[in-house]
């Protein structure tokens, strides 16, 4: 699986969003210093995460951008697939495939069951992990995916 350096700035977005609290709006210009990324380019996220029902923006003197439903309800999944196409490697057998048009192993191939289980066990995970779990601590953070790689059940 691949992460765009646009879906990776847009979580990271998020949890400023998230760590900051609902009780009022961030700035693109906070969210922007706070990332050490241009406001241009923390515009171009908020609006495009916006236009996915993740963030709301505000107007006015204390306008800004806030999360428009808990983090709790928003998973990296969630937030990944509004900045782009969330790359399962549907598409390996094509883009792998050296000089030839398709890869030679297309009939049958016993690496393509693996990259696909692995792509699919991780956007499960990330399926499964809200942006109220990454607010916590590194440590705990860890934790919870090993809990999940397991396939236990994490508590609310």
């Amino acid at each position: 699986m691949k992460v765009t350096a646009m879906q990776e700035y847009g979580l990271r977005c998020m949890m400023q969003l998230v760590v900051h609290g609902p009780q009022s709006p961030l700035t693109v210009r906070e969210i922007a210093e706070r990332e050490h990324l241009t406001p241009v380019y923390v515009e171009k996220l908020l609006v495009t995460l916006r236009r996915a029902g993740l963030v709301k923006s505000l107007r006015g003197m204390n306008g800004g951008y806030a999360l428009a439903k808990p983090a709790r309800e928003v998973t990296v999944a969630d937030v990944l697939g509004a900045l782009g196409q969330v790359d399962l490697g549907k598409d390996m057998c094509r883009r792998f495939s050296g000089t030839a048009d398709s890869c030679v192993h297309g009939k049958d191939c016993g690496i393509r069951p693996v990259w696909g289980f692995l792509t699919k066990f991780i956007f499960g995970i990330l399926s499964r992990l809200n942006l109220e779990q990454l607010s916590r601590t590194e440590g705990s953070v860890s934790r919870e995916v090993s809990r999940l790689c397991r396939g236990e059940v994490l508590p609310a």
